[in-house]
């Protein structure tokens, strides 16, 4: 029974058995989690769920990213996934249309600061999460997030196995955790096609890991549920994805791990434009303009092409899933930063101009190799008649294509000085990079 597998595996599973590069992996996934919280708990979303859990108060357990006083997990569960999430800085698997940092790492960190776990906990818990929740969602792609956001469904499972192993729950317990995460599980992509829905975006991982948390502390607590909610005839995987490929959940599991998928993010913007990001941004070292280009001429999969293909966006968070914009963003100004989605940027007439000359079209090609590739094509014709042609099937950030550990590090420096004081930011980048040193979890705040 795949849920039986699943238990078992993450029972099995101890820090003493992972390989150092898995281990190293998940510090890196930790450590560029934190950066993108710190810059998310500053953002609109941020500072509203922030008053509501100060307001709620309650027991000071965990950390609510960049506030002095601690507060109940499920508190710093929701809040720090939602800080997470909500500046598209969050690491993705491609070939899954996960996000699993915001929902996997918020739910281990409040379950381990909750039970003064260990770093070495902590880290285990972290790869467990990504292997249950990548292979769930590997399972259910495409289909499934024709309709539901992957990282709102499949993370509240990732959160409750990385929180249940945090809390030592057994094979039983912990499909009693699964089968909560399943009847929690939400997030419809429906949000996506409106203006004034897309900023509700980053709830999905928010809910997920603190519904994950929940779950497990539930199973922890006695609370049964069904141990077929993945697999049953009404259970999660064949009402959500009819087409689901349940073998894909158990094959070869404990071999490959699935956290060294992971691509890591650079840019302010859904990952479905950041293909067509690093194009620009090769024409504009070739010297192109915005006022020699005569046509641009985007081609990517058809996903990107339903979600991010419309130009001359209405909203800051609208402006993150328009390619166009983000392509128009790079090519003009060199950089697709936090810095680049202003309300002056939306109304900015060289964007706008250059937009106006932008289409965005599905390519055959590239639309039968997606999810494995998040691939794009740019053409450009120039007004002297000139035509350019860039392509890449793996934009940076993707193993086939990976950024450097300097550049995380920096990405955590200018994500973290948004909320923390320089002397804070080196302490924690320390700190976070040697998790796996520290007997109580508490401590790595506390440098």
């Amino acid at each position: 029974m795949i849920e039986q597998d699943l238990a078992k595996f993450v029972t099995e599973t101890s820090y003493d058995t992972l390989p150092e590069e898995v281990i190293h992996q998940a510090r890196v996934c930790l450590l560029d989690l934190v950066g993108a919280a710190c810059a998310g708990a500053v953002a609109l979303p941020g500072h509203v769920v922030t008053e509501i859990i100060e307001e709620a108060g309650g027991a000071p357990q965990a950390v609510l990213i960049g506030r002095k006083e601690r507060v109940p997990a499920l508190s710093a569960a929701l809040g720090n996934g939602l800080y997470a999430h909500g500046l598209e800085f969050d690491d993705l698997h491609r070939q899954s249309i996960l996000r699993p940092g915001s929902p996997i790492i918020p739910a281990a960190l409040a379950a381990a600061e909750k039970v003064g776990a260990s770093g070495k906990d902590l880290i285990t818990a972290i790869v467990v999460g990504y292997e249950v929740g990548i292979r769930i969602a590997e399972a259910m792609t495409p289909s499934h997030y024709q309709f539901w956001h992957t990282t709102g469904t499949c993370g509240t499972f990732a959160a409750a196995v990385a929180a249940g192993k945090i809390l030592k729950l057994n094979e039983e317990q912990l499909m009693h955790a699964i089968g909560h995460a399943g009847t929690q599980a939400a997030g419809l992509m429906e949000l996506h096609y409106s203006p004034e829905g897309m900023i509700s975006k980053p709830l999905h991982a928010s809910k997920a890991a603190q519904n994950g948390l929940f779950s497990a502390m539930l199973a922890a607590g006695g609370y049964t549920s069904t141990k077929t909610m993945l697999s049953g005839e009404k259970g999660f995987l064949r009402v959500f994805a009819p087409k689901a490929k349940m073998e894909k959940i158990t094959e070869n599991l404990g071999e490959n791990y699935k956290i060294m998928q992971i691509s890591f993010r650079l840019f302010a913007s859904t990952r479905h434009t950041h293909a067509g990001i690093d194009l620009a941004l090769r024409l504009r070292e070739k010297g192109i303009k915005p006022e020699d280009i005569e046509l641009l001429r985007i081609q990517t999969y058809g996903v990107a092409r339903d979600l991010v293909g419309e130009p001359f966006p209405e909203t800051i968070y609208e402006a993150k899933f328009s390619l166009p914009f983000c392509v128009s963003t790079a090519l003009v100004y060199g950089h697709v930063g936090i810095e680049d989605f202003t309300e002056e940027r939306l109304h900015d007439h060289t964007l706008e101009e250059l937009m106006s000359h932008c289409t965005v079209e599905v390519d055959p090609l590239l639309d039968a190799h997606y999810p494995d590739k998040w691939a794009a094509k740019l053409n450009v014709i120039l007004r002297n008649g000139t035509v350019v042609h860039e392509q890449t099937d793996f934009p940076r950030g993707d193993p086939e294509n990976i950024v450097s550990l300097d550049e995380l590090h920096t990405k955590f420096r200018r994500l973290s000085s948004l909320l923390l004081p320089p002397s804070k930011i080196e302490a924690w980048l320390d700190s976070i990079s040697r998790v796996d040193t520290f007997d109580n979890i508490h401590d790595m705040w506390e440098i």
